[in-house]
């Protein structure tokens, strides 16, 4: 689906997501006269070897790891942006949107135990229980909205762009949506959601790979290139931005440098009787800490150890603004207000 076709399945989604979110949560409160036992009872910890602040920790870290793949995405959709502005007022809504998002479910869950006796988290076995048929319908088509329009932000459009970029000739972006989606039935994600502790240890383990994406990101891009890009090298078989064969290896040795280090406390997560002495601390903060070193070592090869040369440029070289631009190389053209780059690849 074209991506101007898209925006409007996000407004659609836009109107009808939050509207259910805020209906559940008003129906709990009610419910609940103020949040129930879920919400104001005293928290126990029955951990046999973490405390209260970092189990603190992991409960942040479990929510940034939700957020984290949209994080390195945003750019895939920003670019289609009118003007360079329009993402930072993400800065001030994520939070807002991720602290909702998480409050809902925990009145919702406090609010099923009022009504029928027992704690469930998982909002299919919720609606399920609904005695009014409309509710269950609107509910559960709102959710199913709500999970299309996240695994097309957060993972399908992203994945094709990428897996396109990579074979051009046989994939695009249709193939490449068939491939992520047979891949998402294969990994069998029932399996990941039936419990509330085991979506919380997948989303932990999540964020020690995405933190070290982002930190990689960032340097390269921020702090190394100065926001100063060639966009026609970019779509070159052999342009400044090939490295070595094809690798940049700094961005690898960098990544590896703020994921490592977690590998002990991804093991101890999933086997909690496993001896890894205090190395399962950091994974308790594990995207910051991956982020941080990932930036910190990426600035540090690329400045100091292996420049990145002639991928360092003074000025940044970008798609004429022009409506319609016809060169002997390079077409642009412009429909519905997004501008598409499309250039002619020569493969060597």
């Amino acid at each position: 689906m074209p991506i101007q076709k898209l925006r409007i399945l996000f407004l659609v989604k836009a109107v009808i997501v939050p509207t259910t979110f805020a209906a559940l949560f008003l129906w709990a409160v009610i419910v609940t006269h103020g949040g129930g036992p879920l919400v104001t009872g005293k928290a126990q910890i029955t951990n046999s070897y973490i405390n209260t602040a970092f189990s603190a920790l992991t409960g942040l870290n479990a929510i940034i790891g939700l957020f984290s793949s949209m994080a390195v995405n945003m750019p895939d959709f920003g670019r289609f942006s009118k003007n360079g502005f329009k993402g930072y007022h993400q800065f001030f809504a994520l939070p807002v949107i991720g602290t909702f998002g998480a409050l809902t479910p925990i009145f919702v869950t406090s609010a099923h135990e009022v009504v029928w006796g027992n704690f469930e988290w998982y909002m299919p076995a919720v609606i399920n229980d609904f005695d009014s048929r409309a509710a269950k319908f609107f509910v559960g088509f709102s959710f199913m909205l709500a999970t299309i329009g996240k695994q097309i932000a957060a993972g399908t459009y992203h994945f094709s762009n990428d897996v396109t970029g990579l074979c051009p000739k046989c994939i695009n972006i249709f193939r490449a949506t068939l491939m992520i989606s047979i891949f998402c039935v294969i990994c069998t994600p029932w399996n990941i959601i039936k419990n509330a502790a085991g979506l919380l240890a997948f989303l932990s383990g999540y964020s020690c790979v995405m933190g070290p994406v982002a930190g990689v990101m960032v340097s390269d891009f921020y702090l190394i290139k100065n926001r100063k890009l060639d966009v026609h090298e970019l779509y070159k078989d052999h342009g400044i931005y090939h490295y070595t064969y094809g690798i940049n290896w700094r961005a690898l040795a960098a990544f590896g440098a703020g994921f490592v280090p977690l590998i002990p406390g991804v093991s101890k997560n999933i086997s909690p009787g496993l001896y890894v002495g205090g190395s399962w601390m950091i994974y308790t903060f594990a995207w910051l800490f991956g982020f941080t070193i990932s930036v910190v070592t990426y600035y540090v090869i690329c400045q100091y150890i292996s420049p990145l040369g002639d991928a360092l440029v003074d000025e940044a070289v970008l798609p004429s603004q022009t409506d319609d631009v016809t060169t002997d190389d390079d077409s642009y053209e412009a429909k519905d207000g997004l501008q598409a780059y499309t250039r002619e690849m020569h493969v060597v």
